[in-house]
């Protein structure tokens, strides 16, 4: 007896803060205590529930309360006959849950029996399904029915939340062009004559990155990325009344062109999990609740330097210049692509896209181009 003592002490003394589960885990609890009929089908519910739960995300693992007082029952009685020698087991495996699972049966009135289901997150105490009640017969093929439909409810509205993790590779390409000229011209009055003021400024970037990046968890991911930028800019004005320093008025033209060209590779590793660094990517998977779900894929890369040149211009009445630069610049290339919705559940196995989708950036005006390829599946 002081042997099964000890066990026991051992058992309960277990939580979840003691170890890391490796693998999403179901816990399912249904109450026993609510009427002759309900304790009758309790643990049929609950193996009904843990059944259609290992169906629908294969990668948990599922256990019930009768799963854990079973096995402490069997250990019990190996250890009181003496047919153990090889110690205490570990249990870390069955206490150890990231999802609560309450079921309830009760004995209504009338001959009828309301069944319940809801499900947690544990460690938040958070519900994140609540499938509600349904009420019938106190008969086997009723309480049957009623216990399949509400579980059928609860699979549905779990569907919603990525259990087991999709991963596999996605593949993205990210062109970004910015291709425009604006000009402004007026008449002028100077020195008892009529000038021309006209101005014109081009901008010609164009950014190109390729991603090719695998899933790797919830959301974290991995990857190569290479990527090129080319801008160029130039501006010119011509103002026949431009105003000196000195006050006096004459024509004037002024020049002044930039230019940047610049590759670089590499995701950028400023993350810390777990005390090492880990690349900045988050490839995000969000299930919507008409049976679509949107990809978010997030990074940025590694530092490039390039030379960004400049020559500036000016002949005129005065204020003439002639000036060229070059300065080192530093880029980095952010990704945030948003794909979606497609059709799909966290309960499928495959979730695969492949497309090109060109639409314009209504804050910086760029045209993008983005090409992506992605096939990810439970393992």
């Amino acid at each position: 007896m002081k042997r099964v003592a000890i066990l026991l002490s051992l058992f309960l003394g277990f939580t979840s803060s003691d170890i890391v589960a490796q693998k999403p885990h179901f816990f399912i609890e249904c109450n026993q205590a609510l009427g002759d009929t309900s304790q009758k089908y309790a643990a049929a519910y609950a193996r009904l529930v843990a059944e259609e739960l290992k169906t629908a995300f294969p990668c948990a693992k599922v256990n019930t309360q009768s799963d854990i007082t079973n096995k402490l029952d069997k250990l019990r009685f190996e250890m009181l006959m003496g047919l153990s020698d090889d110690g205490i087991p570990s249990m870390c495996d069955q206490l150890v849950h990231d999802y609560w699972v309450h079921l309830v049966l009760i004995d209504y009135d009338e001959g009828r029996t309301m069944i319940v289901a809801r499900c947690f997150k544990y460690k938040k105490i958070d519900c994140i399904a609540d499938a509600g009640y349904i009420r019938c017969a106190s008969t086997f093929p009723a309480i049957t029915d009623g216990c399949k439909k509400i579980t059928k409810k609860l699979i549905d509205m779990l569907s919603k939340f990525e259990v087991c993790p999709f991963t596999g590779p996605v593949n993205l390409t990210v062109e970004s062009v910015i291709d425009t000229m604006s000009t402004e011209q007026y008449e002028v009055y100077c020195n008892e004559m009529d000038q021309t003021y006209y101005r014109e400024e081009s901008i010609h970037n164009f950014t190109k990155s390729d991603w090719q990046l695998q899933r790797l968890g919830i959301p974290w991911a991995s990857g190569t990325m290479t990527f090129e930028t080319n801008e160029a800019t130039k501006l010119e004005v011509q103002n026949g009344c431009y105003r000196c320093s000195s006050g006096r008025q004459g024509g004037r033209i002024y020049t002044r062109e930039k230019s940047f060209r610049v590759q670089g590779s590499g995701i950028s590793t400023e993350s810390i999990y777990r005390g090492k660094k880990q690349d900045d990517l988050r490839i995000e998977l969000e299930f919507m609740d008409d049976g679509t779900y949107i990809l978010t894929a997030r990074g940025t890369s590694k530092p490039a330097q390039g030379d960004e040149k400049e020559t500036e211009k000016a002949q005129g009445t005065c204020d003439n210049i002639q000036d060229n630069t070059t300065l080192p610049r530093e880029v980095t290339i952010p990704l945030k692509v948003i794909l979606g919705p497609f059709p799909g559940k966290s309960t499928d196995k495959i979730l695969t896209q492949k497309d090109i989708i060109k639409k314009r950036n209504s804050l910086t005006n760029e045209m993008e181009t983005i090409s992506y390829d992605f096939t990810l599946q439970h393992d």
